[in-house]
């Protein structure tokens, strides 16, 4: 599946970005030490943060995209430099438990 597709079945609202990408799991985490040692390539990430160190730290684990949950967004320089970087963020208004609840049937 990819992040097109999953973002289509899930409803989600681009925030930023336009590569599409293949989706291999889910990694839910806040805490940015604890992501950058479990989150793989590939990975929807699903987290609150959303300053620019969520962008630096979805890149360096080649997150295929990251979605802020419960309606949550990112200030314009946070959508810039993702757009600049290629990384897709989206929004949903659902929490992180359910989308990766969700997430998990699709993949």
């Amino acid at each position: 599946m990819t992040v097109f597709e999953l973002s289509n079945e899930l409803g989600l609202k681009k925030l930023s970005g336009d590569t599409d990408r293949n989706v291999a799991s889910c990694y839910v985490s806040d805490l940015l030490s604890r992501v950058l040692g479990g989150c793989q390539s590939g990975d929807v990430w699903i987290t609150v943060q959303s300053s620019l160190n969520m962008v630096a730290v979805a890149m360096m684990t080649d997150a295929s995209c990251v979605i802020l949950p419960e309606g949550l967004t990112a200030a314009d320089s946070v959508i810039e430099k993702a757009d600049d970087e290629g990384l897709i963020i989206y929004t949903s208004a659902e929490t992180a438990y359910d989308l990766a609840v969700k997430i998990s049937k699709l993949i």
